[in-house]
């Protein structure tokens, strides 16, 4: 691979010597070329040096989806400052502690983001307000165009090596205070690459953006990618992503490739006529990741959309964000799975006794040049998370004979009942098969005999919901030691984080009280 000098790189030469009149993004009406979208970054690019942004300075970007988050990326990737996403539905807490365990005192807004920013303890040192922001009374701030406008020239540095940090991705926070995967400019450049032969990607691809640029998919599953070979990106504005809008915005964008989180799946897959609007548009090819998905929504999108490959894929925010996949050709035997690594991506198992192989159950274990060096300023954890030069990911794979791998669940979700080892999403697999299930989720609460048994939470859209049914299924389907003891119906959506991650943290109480007033109701 002859790589960029750093990811603006990409972007300038395809602006200068590929496609510099090629479309390369478009949205709410308005479309702009590969040499537009270098000529604009460049100049931002300019204005914030002029500002005292350049090499090493920690710049939080808190947007929604817009021409300017791609426009911003680019230029702090020209200057070497380092990028920090911020999610928009965060809160003010949340946004201070990005905004404090970063170090980043820049902050480029717009009015999505204010909404958190408003609730701040403190304010970052430089504001950069894009479009109509109202911040704080007394915060000064300066308006995104009026840097553009100030940028007349190319920076006067040259640049970032590939090996410095460009980018921190904070998680989603299943699990404590968020914390930031570092990536340099090599391993952006690596993760995008890798995309290009891994699933096919040419110069035809219209790609719907549906994902938050503040999210590591945003940016980094296709649209990147499309940048190296002349590809061409929708986005979509943040908000409203109802199965209706989805279905509305790829009709109109005539978008060929996508990404959809399981959640909209199972929202289209119950409405028979957006089915048939998808058959009927231009979508071939539709990735959906995540969380694993319910083997039986798979099964439908398999029977209603013959003329669109949708394959489950895994990826982290720790990158690669598209680490395996699931190619077309590959669907219908192996439906359910998550395919196989793509060509940047090596992966194995970590066994119960410690040892790493290459087929069989256990930890999924990764390693790749895209992969993240660390988490920063976490040493202590850097220390748990790395296994023999691996990556260990928290995710329970299985690995079969042909190297296709099928995600579990997390080893945190695990259940030990009794001694032995139950995993969760194989029993969430036969409940979501029922009638009447919307979705399901099972976790393991203490148990006086077992120390811990599964208690399966149903989220159901039939009137009456026979909890009998679950119970069967599972006898029919299940060895007796995996089968939930209790099945309780949940009347509200099951409680998913920003970047629509199940947060099975907040279910475990949740179940505990259910059980506890149940139990004290028939006492």
């Amino acid at each position: 691979m002859t790589l960029a000098r750093n990811v603006y790189g990409v972007l300038d030469r395809a602006a200068e010597q590929w496609f510099a009149d090629r479309p390369a993004v478009g949205f709410d009406g308005r479309t702009v070329t590969f040499r537009e979208l270098r000529d604009r970054s460049l100049r931002l690019a300019a204005g914030l040096e002029r500002r005292g942004i350049g090499p090493g300075r920690r710049v939080a970007v808190m947007m929604g989806n817009r021409l300017e988050w791609p426009e911003a990326f680019f230029a702090l990737a020209r200057v070497g400052a380092v990028c920090v996403p911020v999610n928009v539905l965060l809160t003010g807490a949340e946004v201070d502690h990005v905004l404090r365990d970063s170090g980043a005192d820049v902050l480029v807004v717009d009015e999505i983001g204010q909404r958190a920013v408003t609730r701040l303890e403190r304010m970052p040192d430089t504001v950069v307000a894009v479009g109509d922001v109202a911040l704080p009374d007394g915060v000064e701030s300066v308006a995104y165009e009026a840097v553009v406008a100030d940028g007349d020239g190319r920076p006067a540095t040259p640049g970032p090596d590939l090996s410095e940090l460009f980018i921190l991705y904070y998680s989603s926070g299943t699990t404590g205070l968020p914390k930031a995967a570092t990536h340099t400019h090599e391993a952006v450049l690596w993760n995008s690459y890798g995309q290009i032969d891994g699933i096919d990607l040419d110069p035809s691809v219209r790609y719907a953006v549906f994902p938050s640029f503040s999210w590591a998919a945003g940016l980094h599953n296709l649209f990147l990618a499309l940048i190296w070979i002349g590809g061409y990106s929708e986005i979509r504005a943040t908000g409203g992503a109802s199965a209706d809008a989805v279905v509305e915005f790829v009709e109109r964008s005539g978008a060929t490739h996508a990404m959809l989180v399981p959640s909209v799946l199972r929202a289209l897959v119950v409405r028979d006529d957006l089915m048939a609007r998808l058959r009927d548009s231009d979508l071939r090819w539709v990735i959906t990741g995540a969380e694993p998905v319910p083997r039986s929504v798979l099964e439908v999108c398999g029977r209603e959309l013959p003329g669109i490959s949708v394959c489950q894929g895994y990826g982290l925010s720790e990158f690669p964000t598209i680490a395996t996949v699931l190619r077309p050709e590959e669907t219908a035997e192996h439906e359910g799975s998550a395919g196989r690594p793509l060509p940047i991506a090596d992966i194995a198992v970590l066994g119960d006794d410690g040892a790493v192989g290459r087929r069989g159950r256990g930890e999924l274990l990764l390693r790749s040049p895209a992969t993240t060096r660390g988490y920063h300023d976490r040493p202590e954890q850097n220390a748990e998370v790395f296994h023999e030069g691996w990556f260990r990911t928290g995710d329970v794979c299985e690995i079969d004979d042909g190297g296709f791998v099928s995600i579990i669940g997390r080893t945190k979700d695990m259940i030990s009942s009794g001694g032995l080892n139950v995993y969760p999403k194989e029993i969430e697999d036969v409940i979501d098969r029922l009638p009447g299930v919307v979705e399901s989720a099972v976790v393991g609460v203490p148990d006086d005999r077992f120390g811990e048994t599964a208690v399966a939470i149903v989220v159901t859209d039939a009137e009456a919901f026979d909890v009998e049914v679950v119970h069967a299924a599972c006898r029919d389907k299940l060895a007796g030691y995996k089968r939930p003891r209790h099945v309780l119906v949940r009347d509200e959506p099951l409680p998913r984080s920003a970047t629509a991650k199940l947060l099975k943290r907040e279910l475990r109480p949740w179940a505990e009280e259910r059980l506890a007033a149940d139990a004290a109701a028939t006492a």
